[in-house]
Formats: C-alpha cells, sequence, structure tokens
C-alpha cells in the first residue's frame, strides 16, 4: 500500500484574486475549475500535472464541517497569542487506492480525522474523500480516492470554459480581469518536493509521524546526510538540520514520489531565517513548495519576463572552488546559468535510501541539479516557490542549500534595511 503521488496543493489566502492573477499571468497557470460556497471561493490553477488550489474563507470561525473540502487554516489563540490568520499552504492532498484500508492505518495510529470518509458524487462518478491532521503545525492531508470519478478533478467544482491559446478568465462581479495571455507553452511541470520548517529538535518525531502513517522512508539527500543527524549545515548566520522522507515503492519516474523536506534549527544557534518563518507564518508548517522543469534556463527567462522576482545569488557563489568545473562538468552554458541567477551541484551518487547507505560505490556517475528561490508570494515572508531540473540527480548539494540559505538572508536582511530607512524617514 503506498500513496499514488500529490493530488494538489492548497493555498490558503486573505486575497484569492491575487493569487489567481499571479499563476495565471506570471506562471502561465491556466484556471481549470472553480467553486464557490457562502463562505468560501476556491480557485483551481493547473500547469501540466501541477494543481494548485487557491482557497479564500469569508470568515475562519464559522462551521465548515459540512463542507467535503473546506477547512480552515488558521492556527489556534491561545493565552500567549491571538489567532493567527494568514496566507499559507496548509493542505498536501494525496491521491490513494484502497482509501478504507488508509483509514483503517490512520485510525490505528491514532490520528486526528478533520473531516471523516465521505463519499461525494456528479455527472463524472464519485470520489471518496477524508481529510486529516498532519503532526506539522497548520498542515492538513486530504486523501482523495478517484478511482470511480472520470471528472477533470472533484465533484462540486465547476470546469471552466477555455480556449486553446488562453487560461480564461477571473470575475469578480462585474469586473472581468484578464490574465496576460502567455505565448509559448509553460515549463513547470510537476511537483518535485515539498519543505516544512518545524520546531527546533521535532524533526525526528516528523519523520516518525510520516514513516508510521503514510508508510514514507527515510531518504539520504547526499553523501554528507547522516541516517541519525541529517544533513547538518552550519556557517556564519546560519544553521539547520535536513532531513528528507520519501514514499516507498516509488519507480524511476520523478513524477511519481513523493518527497519532503524537514527543516528545523540547531540548538544554540542565534536568532535566523526559520525563526523569521515561524513568527511570520504563525507557527511550523510549509516553508516552500518546488516545481520540476526540463529546462531550467528557459524557465526562469520566461518567469522573469512575466514578472516573478527571484531572490539573487551570493555575489561569490560563481567564483567558489571547483564551480566552474562543475558547471563545465555538466555540460551547461556558464554565461546563461550566471545570467539567470541558477544554482547547480554536481554530485556523485547524489541522492539515495537509508537502506543504500553501504551501497556499490562502483555505479557513481557524473548528475547534477539546477535551482533557484523565488520572491516571497505571501505579502508577509512566510513561504517561497522553487524551480528546480534534475539531470540524474534525486538528492540535494550541500553548495546549493548554502547558498539558498544565503540567498534568502540577503532578500531579508535588505528588506529589514528598507523598512528601518522607511520608519527613520
Amino acid at each position: 500500500m503506498a500513496l499514488k503521488n500529490i493530488h494538489y496543493i492548497e493555498i490558503g489566502v486573505l486575497d484569492g484574486l491575487r493569487y489567481v492573477k499571479k499563476f495565471l499571468s506570471e506562471y502561465s497557470f491556466r484556471l481549470a475549475a472553480k467553486r464557490e460556497t457562502s463562505v468560501s471561493k476556491q480557485w483551481l490553477l493547473s500547469c501540466h500535472e501541477i494543481r494548485v488550489l487557491v482557497t479564500e474563507l469569508s470568515a475562519h470561525g464559522q462551521s465548515t464541517d459540512h463542507d467535503p473540502y473546506l477547512h480552515s487554516w488558521a492556527f489556534p489563540a491561545s493565552d500567549k497569542k491571538p489567532q493567527k490568520v494568514g496566507d499559507s499552504v496548509f493542505n498536501i492532498a494525496f491521491c490513494v487506492e484502497g482509501i478504507d484500508n488508509w483509514v483503517a492505518r490512520l485510525s490505528g495510529q491514532n490520528v486526528q480525522f478533520v473531516k471523516p470518509l465521505r463519499t461525494v458524487s456528479d455527472d463524472h462518478g464519485s470520489v471518496r474523500v477524508c481529510m486529516v491532521r498532519s503532526c506539522i503545525g497548520n498542515v492538513v492531508h486530504t486523501l482523495v480516492d478517484d478511482a470511480g470519478y472520470s471528472g477533470p478533478f472533484l465533484p462540486g467544482f465547476q470546469i471552466t470554459a477555455e480556449t486553446d491559446n488562453g487560461p480564461g478568465t477571473v470575475d469578480k462581479g462585474d469586473q472581468s480581469v484578464e490574465p496576460s495571455q502567455p505565448s509559448e507553452l509553460p515549463l513547470l511541470h510537476f511537483i518535485d518536493h515539498v519543505a516544512a520548517c518545524v520546531p527546533m529538535g521535532s524533526s525526528d518525531s516528523v519523520i516518525s509521524w510520516y514513516e508510521n502513517c503514510f508508510d514514507l522512508k527515510r531518504f539520504l539527500v547526499n553523501r554528507e546526510d547522516d541516517v541519525e543527524k541529517g544533513l547538518v549545515i552550519q556557517g556564519r548566520d546560519m544553521g539547520l538540520r535536513l532531513k528528507s522522507i520519501q514514499s516507498r515503492g516509488h519507480t524511476d519516474t520523478e513524477h511519481n514520489r513523493l518527497t519532503f523536506v524537514i527543516a528545523e534549527k540547531l540548538p544554540n544557534e542565534g536568532s535566523n531565517q526559520l525563526d523569521t518563518f515561524l513568527a511570520n507564518h504563525g507557527g511550523h508548517g510549509v516553508h516552500h513548495v518546488a516545481f520540476s522543469t526540463t529546462d531550467i534556463i528557459e524557465a526562469v527567462r520566461r518567469l522573469r519576463t512575466n514578472g516573478v522576482n527571484f531572490n539573487d545569488v551570493p555575489p561569490t557563489y560563481y567564483t567558489e572552488a571547483g564551480k566552474l568545473k562543475d558547471m563545465i562538468a555538466a555540460g551547461v552554458d556558464v554565461d546563461l546559468i550566471r545570467k539567470n541567477g541558477i544554482l547547480i551541484d554536481v554530485e556523485m551518487n547524489m541522492g539515495h535510501s537509508a537502506a543504500d547507505h553501504n551501497g556499490d560505490s562502483s555505479s557513481k556517475r557524473c548528475q547534477h541539479l539546477m535551482q533557484t528561490f523565488t520572491r516571497p508570494l505571501a505579502e508577509v515572508d512566510s513561504f517561497y516557490l522553487e524551480v528546480i531540473q534534475r539531470v540524474g540527480a534525486t538528492g540535494f548539494g550541500s553548495a546549493n542549500i548554502t547558498a539558498l540559505w544565503k540567498s534568502v538572508q540577503a532578500y531579508l536582511q535588505h528588506k529589514e534595511a528598507q523598512s528601518a530607512r522607511t520608519s527613520s524617514g
């Protein structure tokens, strides 16, 4: 019994149209379906195999128990802090087979069911769905068994009319918002991984929860990753531990894998960007979602042209010892890599399961990955998107992780300095 894939990710937002227009005009997604209730508006945005559900609730205090899909992503209020409601990637929905077996397994692990198993139907057939609370902050998982459904998404969603050349329009009352029409096909294909930020010292319990509940397995991202300690990265103004888990029984087809990266702060470290995320987000949760591409140079070029802002690469990155050699070995255009601010890591046997930790070294081959981070999507710095291309590599390189950290840190420091100047002026 294994998870099939990610059915969709859901972003809970305060201003749904802002995100819809951003995904349509900047990321070349299309508006595939929408749904509206007395307390909510939902838009399904898709790009190849990526499905992003944008949800806007009119009130988080109202009960949504009767609705098969709606759930508040707000962090609950406590004696120490008020209720936190901000934009958040809060639902990672899984496509499953044999949902009754999954319900029995999760019940046996005493997992909290936010929404019980139910059947939802329309003219295209029926789906069986339920929703469970994760051990990570405000994250939930909707389980979808769509074996008896022939529709394009889920019952209850209105499929939007489209032309071959356009993503449709977004209506707000009588006002029609026309997204820009991308002149070329989008280059983002599927969700490569989801990364979550968790409290210091909690990664082991998170890993254990996903192993027991969803049968994910520990996955070593590179040769420096330790089964017990994880991948520890320390340096000036940075200190984090990464551990990755992956679905069992996956094939060599990358989009059939489910990969989660768990990040936590190291002890005895000063305040850093993980603390910033936790404060802005209201608690632990999804830090970023990575979209895979087969041509990152062209994808980033188009995204920049459409208005997507990316974090700047640290100035010294491309002059680090061995970096030019790595780029040449990977066969990439060095000038285009630099111009588009793309990070590249060349590793031997980058990424393998914990069970393969003592594998045969004779299988080594040159492989690499390229990646870059966008600026935060939310108005507060709470979550990001990543664009990534893998050429044989299944894990992550330490040098890129360090550079990504520095790029985010530089952005946060620049923003903080701007805010200080504005306040003093």
